[in-house]
């Protein structure tokens, strides 16, 4: 298949997986589960815009669905900035935006201002070893209601060097392990996560665009009244990265 038309053909199922995607999913949901493992898609698009040759726009956007369920829909919008400090040392922040629309009750909002730091590298043999922390607030507006939690995470991240698939150049692989703490008390009906595992493939399609599969595995828990229950999730993500310069 030439270049431009397997190009073209990448960037069509992308946003047809976007379209049927508008189902969505628990992310910040709370009470409204009615099952304790889903299956969900996410898909999103990654925009980037460098505004120096330190510092960048960086923002995502997506729609997250539970195909296991009809329950609720989930979009949001995560507009963000980074500074590179150092070759091997990068600093972020921005603020995240996810609307829950729920059949059988009130929509959900969380507004998420965050601060994260990324340390790149070693590199061994070529493969990208990372580690990210990120520290966020979660502020839940819900029925009338609202509650806030701070939140850390921590991400490892291995990246592989690029290689080629048949006549195809520019192929990656990625895999990931990530852990949440929640500092405050958990919220009680919302969902607070606590291990992220990921395996994923990607390809470069061009110097704009850029697309990634990833399988992951999500544990998390629900607090409600004097007890709660385990939270397991299994997601396919499909991500669309574009960069304008």
């Amino acid at each position: 298949m030439p270049r431009a038309r397997r190009r073209a053909f990448f960037l069509a199922a992308g946003f047809l997986v976007f379209l049927a995607g508008g189902l969505v999913a628990p992310d910040t949901v709370t009470a409204q589960y009615s099952e304790s493992s889903y299956f969900e898609t996410w898909t999103d698009i990654a925009t980037i815009y460098n505004l120096s040759d330190r510092f960048r726009y960086d923002g995502d956007y997506g729609v997250r669905a539970a195909l296991s369920t009809s329950d609720f829909t989930q979009v949001y919008l995560r507009p963000s900035v980074r500074y590179k400090v150092a070759p091997w040392l990068r600093l972020h922040g921005g603020l995240g935006w996810f609307h829950t629309f729920f059949r059988d009750a009130e929509d959900a909002d969380e507004l998420r201002p965050w601060l994260g730091i990324r340390f790149v590298g070693p590199r061994p043999g070529g493969w990208l070893i990372q580690n990210y922390f990120r520290l966020e607030l979660r502020a839940f507006e819900f029925g009338g209601g609202s509650e806030t939690a701070w939140r850390g995470r921590w991400q490892l991240q291995v990246r592989s060097p690029d290689f080629r698939v048949a006549s195809a150049e520019g192929f990656y692989a990625l895999a990931f392990v990530e852990a949440f703490h929640t500092f405050d008390a958990e919220i009680q009906g919302f969902a607070a996560e606590r291990l992220r595992l990921n395996l994923g493939a990607g390809k470069t399609l061009s110097r704009a665009w850029r697309v990634e599969l990833n399988g992951m595995y999500q544990k998390g828990r629900v607090e409600e009244g004097v007890s709660g229950f385990d939270l397991d999730e299994g997601i396919l993500r499909l991500r669309l990265f574009y960069r304008f310069n």
